[in-house]
Protein backbone atom coordinates (compact mmCIF):
# COMPACT_ATOMS: atom_id res chain seq x y z
CA UNK A 1 0.00 0.00 0.00
CA UNK A 2 2.78 2.42 0.90
CA UNK A 3 4.58 1.69 -2.36
CA UNK A 4 1.42 2.51 -4.35
CA UNK A 5 1.00 5.78 -2.44
CA UNK A 6 4.60 6.83 -3.11
CA UNK A 7 4.31 5.89 -6.79
CA UNK A 8 1.10 7.90 -7.15
CA UNK A 9 2.65 10.93 -5.49
CA UNK A 10 5.72 10.77 -7.76
CA UNK A 11 3.49 10.58 -10.83
CA UNK A 12 1.61 13.64 -9.55
CA UNK A 13 4.87 15.57 -9.14
CA UNK A 14 6.12 14.52 -12.56
CA UNK A 15 2.85 15.50 -14.18
CA UNK A 16 2.99 19.01 -12.75
CA UNK A 17 6.59 19.50 -13.82
CA UNK A 18 5.66 18.18 -17.27
CA UNK A 19 3.52 21.29 -17.88
CA UNK A 20 6.69 23.37 -18.03
CA UNK A 21 8.28 23.27 -21.51
CA UNK A 22 11.52 21.29 -21.69
CA UNK A 23 13.52 24.27 -22.96
CA UNK A 24 12.39 26.23 -19.87
CA UNK A 25 13.18 23.42 -17.40
CA UNK A 26 16.65 22.70 -18.86
CA UNK A 27 19.36 25.19 -19.76
CA UNK A 28 20.71 25.44 -23.29
CA UNK A 29 23.65 23.11 -24.04
CA UNK A 30 26.81 24.70 -22.69
CA UNK A 31 24.78 27.13 -20.54
CA UNK A 32 23.31 30.52 -21.34
CA UNK A 33 25.62 33.52 -21.45
CA UNK A 34 24.91 36.08 -18.73
CA UNK A 35 22.66 39.03 -19.47
CA UNK A 36 25.36 41.57 -18.64
CA UNK A 37 27.92 39.75 -20.81
CA UNK A 38 25.53 39.98 -23.76
CA UNK A 39 24.76 43.64 -22.98
CA UNK A 40 28.44 44.56 -23.23
CA UNK A 41 29.30 42.44 -26.32
CA UNK A 42 26.04 41.83 -28.14
CA UNK A 43 27.69 41.31 -31.55
CA UNK A 44 29.54 38.29 -30.15
CA UNK A 45 26.29 36.69 -28.96
CA UNK A 46 23.83 37.54 -31.75
CA UNK A 47 22.08 34.34 -32.79
CA UNK A 48 22.93 32.59 -29.51
CA UNK A 49 20.25 30.61 -27.69
CA UNK A 50 19.51 31.77 -24.16
CA UNK A 51 17.29 30.76 -21.28
CA UNK A 52 16.75 33.80 -19.09
CA UNK A 53 14.15 34.75 -16.53
CA UNK A 54 13.19 37.30 -13.97
CA UNK A 55 10.51 39.77 -12.94
CA UNK A 56 8.40 41.69 -15.44
CA UNK A 57 9.05 45.45 -15.19
CA UNK A 58 7.05 46.66 -18.22
CA UNK A 59 4.69 45.25 -20.85
CA UNK A 60 4.48 46.90 -24.29
CA UNK A 61 1.90 45.61 -26.77
CA UNK A 62 2.72 46.31 -30.40
CA UNK A 63 0.65 45.58 -33.52
CA UNK A 64 1.58 41.90 -33.80
CA UNK A 65 3.75 41.15 -30.79
CA UNK A 66 4.42 41.98 -27.16
CA UNK A 67 7.67 43.19 -25.65
CA UNK A 68 8.36 42.40 -22.02
CA UNK A 69 11.02 44.29 -20.09
CA UNK A 70 12.40 41.82 -17.58
CA UNK A 71 14.65 42.37 -14.57
CA UNK A 72 16.88 39.30 -14.79
CA UNK A 73 17.23 36.92 -11.85
CA UNK A 74 19.26 33.78 -11.30
CA UNK A 75 17.24 30.71 -12.27
CA UNK A 76 16.54 27.89 -9.85
CA UNK A 77 15.03 24.45 -10.29
CA UNK A 78 12.82 23.97 -13.35
CA UNK A 79 14.01 27.37 -14.60
CA UNK A 80 12.04 29.46 -12.12
CA UNK A 81 13.65 32.80 -11.17
CA UNK A 82 14.96 32.76 -7.61
CA UNK A 83 13.63 35.45 -5.26
CA UNK A 84 16.46 37.94 -4.85
CA UNK A 85 17.28 41.62 -4.63
CA UNK A 86 20.24 41.03 -6.96
CA UNK A 87 19.56 41.80 -10.62
CA UNK A 88 21.37 39.91 -13.37
CA UNK A 89 20.66 42.87 -15.67
CA UNK A 90 17.59 43.74 -17.74
CA UNK A 91 16.54 42.38 -21.11
CA UNK A 92 13.68 42.73 -23.58
CA UNK A 93 11.71 39.63 -24.59
CA UNK A 94 9.85 39.80 -27.91
CA UNK A 95 6.83 37.47 -27.86
CA UNK A 96 4.58 36.85 -30.88
CA UNK A 97 0.97 37.94 -30.46
CA UNK A 98 -0.88 39.71 -27.70
CA UNK A 99 0.06 39.19 -24.04
CA UNK A 100 -2.61 40.68 -21.82
CA UNK A 101 -0.96 43.18 -19.43
CA UNK A 102 -3.53 42.26 -16.77
CA UNK A 103 -2.01 38.75 -16.78
CA UNK A 104 1.58 39.57 -17.76
CA UNK A 105 1.65 42.32 -15.16
CA UNK A 106 4.53 44.02 -13.40
CA UNK A 107 6.05 41.85 -10.71
CA UNK A 108 5.13 38.48 -12.27
CA UNK A 109 7.97 36.03 -12.89
CA UNK A 110 8.66 34.78 -16.38
CA UNK A 111 11.29 32.55 -17.97
CA UNK A 112 12.01 32.71 -21.70
CA UNK A 113 13.93 30.63 -24.21
CA UNK A 114 14.97 32.21 -27.45
CA UNK A 115 17.60 33.84 -29.63
CA UNK A 116 19.62 36.99 -28.98
CA UNK A 117 18.74 39.40 -31.80
CA UNK A 118 20.31 42.75 -31.01
CA UNK A 119 20.79 45.44 -28.39
CA UNK A 120 18.36 48.31 -27.92
CA UNK A 121 19.18 51.43 -25.91
CA UNK A 122 16.34 52.93 -23.90
CA UNK A 123 16.21 55.01 -20.75
CA UNK A 124 15.27 54.01 -17.22
CA UNK A 125 14.12 57.40 -16.00
CA UNK A 126 17.02 59.45 -17.39
CA UNK A 127 19.63 56.69 -17.37
CA UNK A 128 20.47 55.25 -20.82
CA UNK A 129 20.38 51.45 -20.62
CA UNK A 130 21.38 48.89 -23.28
CA UNK A 131 18.94 45.97 -23.37
CA UNK A 132 19.65 42.67 -25.10
CA UNK A 133 16.62 41.83 -27.27
CA UNK A 134 15.55 38.16 -27.26
CA UNK A 135 13.25 36.72 -29.89
CA UNK A 136 11.24 34.30 -27.75
CA UNK A 137 10.50 30.79 -28.97
CA UNK A 138 9.08 29.51 -25.70
CA UNK A 139 8.22 31.09 -22.37
CA UNK A 140 6.59 30.25 -19.07
CA UNK A 141 4.72 32.67 -16.82
CA UNK A 142 5.05 31.49 -13.24
CA UNK A 143 2.28 31.58 -10.69
CA UNK A 144 2.18 34.71 -8.58
CA UNK A 145 3.92 34.16 -5.20
CA UNK A 146 1.91 36.74 -3.29
CA UNK A 147 -1.52 35.61 -4.51
CA UNK A 148 -0.86 31.91 -4.09
CA UNK A 149 0.70 32.34 -0.66
CA UNK A 150 -2.68 33.52 0.58
CA UNK A 151 -4.53 30.54 -0.94
CA UNK A 152 -1.92 27.81 -1.22
CA UNK A 153 0.31 26.31 1.42
CA UNK A 154 2.79 23.93 -0.18
CA UNK A 155 5.26 25.41 -2.64
CA UNK A 156 7.07 23.20 -5.10
CA UNK A 157 9.53 24.38 -7.79
CA UNK A 158 6.83 24.01 -10.47
CA UNK A 159 3.96 25.76 -8.70
CA UNK A 160 1.68 25.27 -5.74
CA UNK A 161 -0.40 22.48 -4.29
CA UNK A 162 -3.84 23.78 -3.29
CA UNK A 163 -4.28 23.99 0.47
CA UNK A 164 -7.88 24.77 1.49
CA UNK A 165 -9.27 21.48 0.17
CA UNK A 166 -12.04 19.88 2.23
CA UNK A 167 -10.17 16.64 1.99
CA UNK A 168 -6.57 15.60 2.15
CA UNK A 169 -4.17 12.88 3.07
CA UNK A 170 -4.61 11.65 6.60
CA UNK A 171 -2.37 8.93 7.96
CA UNK A 172 -4.95 6.83 9.78
CA UNK A 173 -7.23 6.52 6.74
CA UNK A 174 -4.44 4.67 4.94
CA UNK A 175 -2.40 3.01 7.67
CA UNK A 176 -4.71 2.67 10.66
CA UNK A 177 -5.11 4.82 13.73
CA UNK A 178 -2.15 6.82 14.93
CA UNK A 179 -3.32 9.53 17.36
CA UNK A 180 -2.42 13.08 16.47
CA UNK A 181 -0.32 12.13 13.46
CA UNK A 182 -0.90 13.82 10.14
CA UNK A 183 1.54 14.07 7.30
CA UNK A 184 1.60 15.39 3.79
CA UNK A 185 -1.57 17.19 2.83
CA UNK A 186 -3.02 17.64 6.28
CA UNK A 187 -5.52 19.47 8.31
CA UNK A 188 -8.82 19.98 6.44
CA UNK A 189 -10.14 16.45 6.34
CA UNK A 190 -13.86 16.25 7.09
CA UNK A 191 -15.07 12.85 8.26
Amino acid sequence: MRLHLVATFLLFLGGCAGNIPLEIREDVPGGSPGINAVRSQVAQYEGSKVRWGGTIAEVENKAAETWLEVVGRELGSYGRPRPSDLSQGRFLARIEGFADPAIYRKGREVTVYGTVESRIVRTIDEYPYAYPLVRVQSHYLWRDHDYYRRHYAYHYPYGYYHYPFHYGFHYRHFFGHHPGYHFGFHHHFHH
